[in-house]
């Protein structure tokens, strides 16, 4: 749909869609995929999506009408403008599964995290004023590696400055529910931190320990409620998937630099909390209390995790290990709907069978 103004989220002039839920203006794929407080909500096992999508047409005479789709700064011709309006339901359908699947990932530049190191290893020279990488298993291109780090920060105050009382032995777990709204959220919108207040909104949406006062009793739990939470709120699928987050967050806690392995963990803090900040500054006034609090929770866990080394430690293993059991369900899932496909020749069953089984699911 045409209109005038400016994006939504960007600020580029002349943007030619409107979000179909809010009607926000929008200018590209990208800002649309990044609106993710309009996204549907989704989740369903990767059998279930593949039955399901029997209700709507393969999604391949959209993706031409996609990669048409406008960049900020791009003159707006004539192919691009009124896009949506010229979508059938069908298409648009399939726009809308390529969004909630993460599938329409694939059609952005591809962007990487600043703690990716190939899963390498990071090893002293010298007189250990350099480091080097190790990379094992990362052989790509220069235009796959990842960008700078967020700054540790120079002083961060003991937690003895923050509160009297010594804090719960809980509170450890507090740290991978924080760190997977941290690392969804940046990856979700490509890592890019003009995106306010979306990407710190969408890091509180997924992490109850920045919204309220929630115990957990194990990083298990914790986890995996940051990931329930993320579907809950209706955001996508970010494109480093359900286990890839959890991976995220052992890498985190595991940190880089032998020397300080809690650098990375204060580094994501730290940017977390200049995120939530830029955030509260861009949002409207009523909804900067959230920012407030969430601001004041990675402060605290900031001062506890400078002091916790030997927990981190303890952390990464746990995170590591859930992350291997739920890589290991997606994989049994993955080739279960690999099977089912080889059967049906396609991502869904022939129109036929289609129509005439329905009740199993």
């Amino acid at each position: 749909l045409e209109g005038a103004g400016s994006c939504g989220l960007c600020g580029a002039s002349t943007p030619p869609y409107v979000c179909p839920r809010c009607h926000r203006r929008l200018c590209s794929l990208r800002c649309y995929r990044a609106h993710g407080s309009c996204a549907e909500a989704f989740y369903r096992d990767q059998v279930l999506e593949a039955l399901r999508a029997e209700r709507c047409s393969a999604p391949g005479p959209a993706l031409p009408g996609l990669r048409e789709l406008l960049e900020p700064g791009d003159p707006a011709g004539p192919a691009g403008r009124g896009l949506w309006g010229q979508l059938s339901e069908e298409e648009r359908d399939g726009f809308r599964r390529l969004l909630s699947s993460g599938e329409a990932a694939a059609l952005l530049p591809r962007w990487r995290p600043w703690w990716w190191r190939g899963r390498g290893r990071l090893e002293e020279l010298g007189d250990g004023s350099s480091w080097a990488e190790e990379e094992d298993e990362d052989k790509d291109g220069g235009e796959d590696r990842p960008g700078p780090a967020p700054p540790v920060p120079a002083s961060v105050p003991p937690l003895s400055a923050l509160r009297a009382a010594p804090p719960s032995p809980l509170v450890r777990f507090q740290l991978p529910n924080a760190l997977f709204g941290y690392a969804f959220a940046l990856s979700l919108h490509g890592g890019d931190e003009t995106l306010l207040p979306e990407l710190p909104d969408a890091a509180i949406a997924a992490s109850a320990a920045l919204r309220q006062r929630c115990p957990f009793s194990s990083t298990a739990e914790a986890l995996l409620s940051a990931r329930s939470d993320a579907r809950n709120a209706g955001l996508p699928l970010s494109p480093l998937g359900d286990s890839g987050a959890l991976l995220a967050v052992a890498q985190l806690l595991e940190g880089r630099d032998r020397r300080d392995p809690g650098a990375d963990v204060a580094a994501a803090l730290w940017h977390l909390w200049r995120l939530l900040r830029a955030g509260a500054r861009a949002g409207p006034a009523p909804e900067r209390g959230r920012f407030r609090t969430a601001r004041r929770k990675v402060g605290f866990l900031l001062s506890w995790s400078r002091g916790a080394a030997g927990e981190l430690a303890q952390l990464a293993a746990e995170a590591r290990r859930v992350h291997a059991e739920l890589a290991a369900e997606e994989e049994a899932v993955a080739q279960i709907r690999e099977g089912l496909e080889k059967v049906w020749g396609g991502p869904r069953p022939p129109s036929g069978e289609a129509r005439g089984d329905r009740s199993p699911w």
